[in-house]
């Protein structure tokens, strides 16, 4: 009786799986890296949400306390779906992404496009690349860095909804 409650049970997870929007099923449990900002942008727009990109660098301390510690966990807070798309830019990376503009750019020439010269750096984007709230730059403790990150959705959302009506 066993093997039939774990069949049905994965086979219940698979069907949710499949009738989940991809970016639910991607995005939970881990911080994507960023692809296609133009894509990403649209998704903004259409939600009138900010953008939030964690600037981390290879082999960071710091940077992997933010993601693991913060922005991960966060991820599995279904009320900020509909608040903020989370993605990380690794500065250093020679790795290529679409930018805002549908242009192909290194993940590190993306970083210095917004001159990012430290890690981790949070910022804030409206779907055309703008930014739209003050960054988190470091990390001095993990204990106010949740209201941090909330203060700065909150004065993004705020900004881009305003310049939207």
């Amino acid at each position: 009786m066993k093997k039939i409650h774990v069949g049905i049970t994965f086979f219940a997870a698979i069907l949710a799986c499949l009738w989940m929007p991809a970016s639910f099923a991607v995005e939970r449990g881990k911080l994507p890296i960023a692809t296609d900002l133009s894509k990403e942008a649209e998704l903004a727009r259409e939600k009138k949400i900010p953008i939030l990109i964690l600037f981390s660098a290879p082999g960071c301390g710091y940077c992997k306390r933010v993601r693991e510690e913060v922005l991960i966990p966060t991820t599995y807070n279904a009320e900020y779906d509909n608040k903020v798309i989370m993605l990380e830019v690794e500065n250093g990376n020679s790795g290529k992404i679409v930018d805002f503009d549908g242009h192909a750019i290194s993940q590190a020439d993306f970083a210095a496009k917004h001159r990012v010269g430290f890690a981790p750096t949070v910022k804030f984007f409206d779907a055309k690349g703008r930014e739209v709230a003050d960054p988190i730059i470091g990390l001095v403790t993990v204990d106010y860095y949740g209201g941090f990150m909330d203060q700065g959705i909150d004065n993004a959302t705020a900004r881009i909804r305003a310049n939207s009506n």
